[in-house]
């Protein structure tokens, strides 16, 4: 596990001001193509009724596309979400009965066979310097 920060830390070294976070998914399926959009809630605005993340980035799913950088998160708790947008439309997309077609996940405490609790699981914790987020995905 050692080599893997140190192989992260290599491959983005830390910038004067700011912090870097860095998101791994350990099993994103680069054959469906499509984009895989990452958003950053802030631990206070998940408090309110119409949450807007802080932060998104949206890229292009390519054999090069992780690991993910995110620049300039300050010290605090956020929750991450990620979505593997397979047709490009810019949402995540459901079943008929409400189930999610496409690829996601959150930080945290998170398992694809068990109902999220809320928010307040999916909460890390970021800190000055380099931060890693390992991510998967429920397909």
């Amino acid at each position: 596990m050692k080599l893997v920060y140190l192989f992260i830390a290599l491959l983005f070294p830390l910038e004067e001001a700011g912090n870097t976070t860095v998101i791994t998914i350990d099993n994103l399926d680069i054959a469906l193509g499509g984009n895989v959009k990452v958003q950053v809630y802030d631990e206070d605005m998940l408090h309110e009724e119409n949450a807007n993340p802080i932060l998104e980035k949206t890229v292009q799913v390519s054999e090069s596309c992780l690991p993910l950088k995110l620049d300039h998160l300050p010290e605090g708790k956020y929750m991450v979400a990620v979505f593997h947008d397979t047709n490009a439309n810019g949402k995540l997309d459901y079943s008929f009965f409400g189930v999610p077609k496409e690829g996601y996940g959150f930080s945290g405490k998170f398992s694809c066979g068990l109902k999220s609790a809320g928010p307040s699981l999916h909460y890390v914790q970021l800190t000055n310097g380099l931060n890693h987020i390992q991510m998967h995905l429920c397909y």
